[in-house]
């Protein structure tokens, strides 16, 4: 909430304390209580329109759009992540392996044959961190 919510709630409390202390005086108590339940709903209509903002539609209703975050953004980290998911992240490793080669000798352009991928992504996982390792050891020493 931002600094503005905050005094209109104090504005709330200020109107509904004076609608407490008017009693049976209704000529002060009926508009200062008004006064103090408009006050919430207008931070709560800007709270509602804030968050209604982050949402995007799905299939299912809406869904809160996910801000990014670092391990979206870092590559290590979205290397990590393939690692962990096994077989699956498997494509998402060669391709990244294979964009770095590309980026430090655009000479050798070649692109991976699909079979050969497929052979890499059925490797049992200890020959595919070894070929993981090898092309590393091999991209380190160009560098």
């Amino acid at each position: 909430m931002n600094w503005f919510s905050w005094v209109l709630l104090a504005g709330a409390v200020i109107a509904a304390s004076a609608a407490v202390q008017a009693g049976n005086n209704l000529d002060v108590a009926v508009p200062a209580g008004a006064a103090a339940v408009l006050l919430v709903a207008v931070v709560g209509a800007a709270r509602l329109r804030s968050t209604a903002s982050r949402l995007i539609p799905a299939h299912s209703g809406m869904i809160r759009e996910m801000a990014p975050t670092r391990d979206e953004s870092d590559s290590l980290l979205r290397l990590r992540r393939a690692f962990r998911g096994g077989p699956i992240g498997r494509s998402s490793i060669v391709a990244t392996i294979r964009s770095l080669e590309r980026d430090l000798y655009p000479a050798s352009r070649t692109a991976l044959s699909l079979e050969s991928e497929r052979a890499l992504l059925q490797l049992p996982p200890d020959q595919f961190r070894q070929w993981v390792d090898d092309r590393l050891l091999r991209i380190e020493a160009l560098t």
